[in-house]
């Protein structure tokens, strides 16, 4: 089987092709803006439920939990800095997390925008940054900046009403987003001020154009709260949050009249208890086998990072072509030359094939000799593989002819003890196969070569790589450790066939070694 003839155009529509048919189809729908999913939430019958979150990962168990949006807090966020909550992060910090949370998950995101950051005009500022990044709705609270967390005892000192006024009305003149909510959070009650005042800034924040007011309170009964929703008569939907009162119930605060129901830090404070349990049981076991299934497994981390859609948008964009080259460097059965240097640098194979540009270099673990073990410990999954065995290096011209072709299996040098050969993804799968055969049939002590014959004798077609030049079907090499010249023959035998493939300065030819056809790869051309 000679190298396809075929422009780089035809290849690339060829390679798209074949991944286009087994990818799922995958198109750009437009979809609702997170504000406008959270402005529908709001305008339904009911109350909603959304949880405390302060990285992407936070945000998709959410989602997959099945609450209805996603709080970016302001405590959990500062909590995974190390940091306190006291505005010591910028807004630029926060909204990084807040943006983040929006990219990654489809339900709607609000943000914990503390005081502000600042007067009104930073409140415009803020609103601007926070709608560009998908972000649902801000919430900002009428204390002074910079605020201290409402459960830290000490000062909590309120911002003047007019003042706290002033910046829900800046908040929304800058919205361009008219879906955009603004939330007016007031710490009356955290504050001392009482329900009366509470009422008044509620009201004060309604007539300055709040979308929907949070009322916060930090006393172990939910009656305060109650209360408010009982006089407040539904002028906006009401927020609260009840992490210190935590004895209601969704249903009873819904019936009450709230709206919205925020669990603000629940998944941070869990976090901290079972990862706090799990690393003293592995400093007190000494290993990991006592709570493995009570921890995730990895399958569950690679689906919540989206490995699937990943796989599947690689299949279909990624031509096979566009991947970069590996190499497998099995353990040599003599020891590499300049005995004063050590590493894998003083491998002749590595270096070889480093000066071949390829990415890649993987050194299994193993014994020499034992080259089956080896390979079944290396799986590159690139778009060429080269696999070295022997001590030698390759003669570095053929290994670039054999990288730039398209044959299944080259083998760049066929000599005892010095076996070099490329493959295609299949056919480096199906090696990895014999490997294993091997082993199972209790015959792992083999040399690359005879793993090559293995495929050979199942049908895999195996050509020998050799630079030729226009009028020539051989040349000379050298053996790639500065020996000398190996003669390469400058004519095939009857009935094999040759193509070619281009790179740089060289036109190489292929012999071919058998006559047997490779299998073919699902929906690839012949």
């Amino acid at each position: 089987m000679g190298v396809i003839e075929d422009t780089a155009e035809e290849f690339a529509e060829r390679e798209f092709r074949n991944a286009s048919a087994t990818a799922p189809d995958f198109r750009n729908v437009e979809r609702p803006t997170g504000s406008a999913r959270l402005r529908a939430l709001f305008d339904r019958p009911g109350a909603l439920r959304i949880v405390g979150a302060h990285n992407p990962l936070g945000a998709r168990l959410a989602e997959r939990a099945g609450f209805d949006g996603v709080w970016s807090s302001g405590l959990e966020v500062s909590a995974s800095q190390g940091m306190p909550d006291t505005d010591l992060l910028t807004m630029s910090e926060l909204l990084a997390v807040a943006g983040s949370m929006a990219a990654a998950v489809d339900v709607p995101v609000v943000a914990d925008c503390d005081a502000g950051y600042g007067n009104a005009l930073n409140v415009m500022h803020m609103v601007r940054r926070y709608e560009a990044a998908g972000v649902a709705a801000v919430c900002v609270e009428d204390k002074r900046f910079p605020k201290v967390n409402s459960f830290v005892p000490g000062r909590q000192e309120l911002e003047p009403v007019e003042v706290f006024a002033g910046k829900i009305a800046a908040a929304k003149a800058a919205q361009r987003d008219p879906d955009l909510m603004v939330i007016a959070r007031t710490e009356s009650l955290i504050a001392g001020w009482g329900m009366d005042e509470a009422l008044l800034r509620a009201d004060a924040y309604a007539a300055a154009g709040a979308d929907a007011v949070l009322i916060h309170a930090k006393g172990a009964s939910p009656d305060p709260v109650l209360e408010f929703l009982e006089r407040w008569r539904g002028r906006l939907p009401v927020v609260v949050v009840p992490t210190t009162y935590h004895t209601i119930t969704f249903d009873e605060l819904r019936a009450a009249g709230a709206k919205l129901v925020i669990y603000a830090n629940h998944g941070l404070r869990a976090g901290i208890s079972a990862v706090s349990e799990v690393f003293e049981a592995i400093l007190s076991e000494g290993r990991t086998t006592g709570f493995e299934d009570r921890i995730a497994p990895l399958a569950t981390v690679f689906d919540l990072q989206g490995m699937d859609r990943l796989k599947a948008d690689e299949a279909r964009f990624v031509p096979e072509s566009a991947g970069r080259h590996s190499a497998v460097v099995l353990p040599a059965p003599v020891a590499p030359p300049s005995p004063e240097r050590t590493g894998p640098g003083a491998d002749p194979r590595v270096r070889a094939v480093r000066a071949a540009r390829v990415g890649t270099v993987l050194l299994p673990s193993g014994e020499p000799g034992h080259d089956a073990h080896a390979l079944l410990g290396a799986d590159p999954g690139a778009s060429r593989t080269v696999v070295l065995g022997g001590a030698g290096a390759p003669d570095d011209r053929r290994l670039r002819a054999a990288l730039a072709g398209r044959d299944e299996i080259a083998v760049v040098d066929g000599r005892p003890g010095a076996c070099c050969a490329v493959f295609s993804p299949d056919a480096y799968a199906a090696l990895r196969e014999a490997a294993a055969k091997r082993i199972a049939d209790g015959r792992p002590d083999t040399s690359l070569a005879v793993l090559v014959e293995d495929l050979r004798g199942l049908g895999w077609t195996v050509v020998e790589a050799a630079e030729g030049t226009e009028d020539s079907g051989g040349a000379e090499a050298t053996d790639g450790s500065g020996g000398a010249a190996v003669p390469r023959p400058s004519s095939r035998p009857a009935g094999a066939t040759s193509g070619t493939a281009t790179s740089p300065g060289t036109r190489t030819a292929a012999r071919e070694v058998t006559g047997a056809r490779a299998p073919q790869r699902a929906g690839a051309d012949a």
